[in-house]
């Protein structure tokens, strides 16, 4: 009977730290023409995952999200050469040596920056890092101490909205049924759109407030290198607004390297023109509904993802929004800055409202969204129980 060698167990953890190492290994190497081969295992790798369809929804996204990463890095940019951090600080250990400098610096200095640089997804403190999508940034005159106990409390209130969002999803039909957003009706989508984004959004930030206090206690980063995930609720008044500052920035690098690859090298077109942002702005919603299609597709099978439709329709919406500014100037409509945030804020709801279901209903009906955490402080505090009943399981 013949035995297929690659096939590992438990898959596919197996498979991703080979293909986490070859990545790294990718951004350690010297700059060489060659060092685009680390991409072709990382492919067959990726290939494997799809065929083999064993993963489930978090795990395929962490590695579709990294192949675009890896592309960025490996493929379309020479990595020690253009990215660096700023300002450049001389390397102690290598008199004369800057970070600027890192692919002629020893290969334990190039580890580190490797380190640095894929854990560093949104480039604070590097040279192509964009201030803007920041809302706050700590001064620099802040002390550690105070800052982990900031983010401490930020920590707990992120801890309790996540809380909050488990149970919605047990008693929300569209989640809890598995019914889906679109035949729960009205209120439940809208609901379920808004707590979904609570939900996500409080989940990713508690990663984020626990990795920068360690990150600090053990002081090797500095408060103003963790400006926060997500930009502040009031800026949030268009659908434009809610991409580049209101969600997080994990993946802005990687994609807006590729459309701007796509858009100045391939297809040539002057840099800075319209048509030029025009093609850029729909090749990163394209490129970021890819990644999810991709992601969603080893747990659920082809054709079931809703991803390239959602992201491929948001550049519609900006481009309606933009109309919209146009008309409105040129009538002379002047609106108080209150009440224009709050009409923006209603639209970005009303929209996703509206659109999100595409995305996410395949999820919820196959159940990828299904609650996983079976414990809850706020029923412990209301109740006295800490359990909740488990819903289907499904594969991390």
């Amino acid at each position: 009977m013949p035995h297929n060698i690659f096939v590992w167990k438990p898959f596919p953890y197996a498979y991703l730290a080979l293909y986490l190492s070859l990545f790294l290994s990718a951004l350690i190497t010297p700059p060489s023409p060659h060092r685009r081969l680390f991409f072709v295992p990382i492919l067959f790798l990726t290939g494997r995952l799809l065929y083999d369809g064993e993963a489930g929804y978090l795990t395929s996204m962490l590695w579709f999200i990294c192949l675009i990463m890896a592309s960025d890095y490996i493929l379309v940019t020479d990595v020690q050469r253009e990215l660096y951090q700023v300002p450049d600080s001389i390397d102690t250990r290598s008199p004369g040596m800057t970070i600027r400098k890192v692919e002629k610096a020893p290969v334990n200095i190039r580890v580190q920056w490797a380190l640095q640089l894929f854990f560093n997804p949104r480039g604070v403190g590097w040279a192509h890092e964009r201030p803007s999508a920041f809302s706050w940034r700590a001064p620099s005159n802040t002390s550690r101490p105070k800052f982990i106990v900031r983010q401490l409390g930020c920590l707990c209130v992120s801890l309790l909205l996540f809380d909050l969002a488990n149970l919605q999803a047990r008693w929300n039909p569209a989640y809890a049924a598995r019914m889906g957003m679109v035949s729960a009706g009205w209120r439940w989508r809208l609901v379920g759109t808004v707590w979904w984004a609570i939900g996500s959004g409080s989940g990713m930030l508690l990663y984020h407030y626990t990795a920068n206090m360690v990150c600090l206690a053990l002081c090797v980063s500095r408060p103003q290198d963790w400006p926060p995930l997500f930009g502040n609720l009031v800026d949030v008044t268009s659908v434009r607004t809610f991409w580049a500052r209101g969600w997080h920035q994990l993946l802005r690098r990687s994609l807006c390297t590729h459309a701007k690859f796509i858009a100045d090298t391939v297809l040539m077109l002057p840099p800075r023109s319209p048509a030029s942002s025009c093609v850029q702005m729909c090749v990163v919603f394209g490129l970021s509904g890819l990644v999810h299609y991709l992601g969603e597709t080893v747990p659920m099978g082809f054709g079931r993802s809703g991803s390239l439709i959602f992201f491929g329709i948001q550049p519609a919406a900006i481009a309606l929004e933009t109309l919209f500014v146009v008309v409105f100037r040129r009538a002379g409509v002047v609106l108080p800055s209150a009440l224009g945030k709050v009409l923006g804020l209603v639209w970005v709801v009303s929209w996703f409202t509206l659109t999100l279901p595409i995305m996410q209903d395949p999820l919820l009906q196959t159940g990828n969204m299904n609650s996983r955490l079976n414990v809850s402080l706020i029923m412990w505090m209301w109740r006295g129980t800490w359990t909740l009943p488990p819903m289907t399981s499904t594969r991390a």
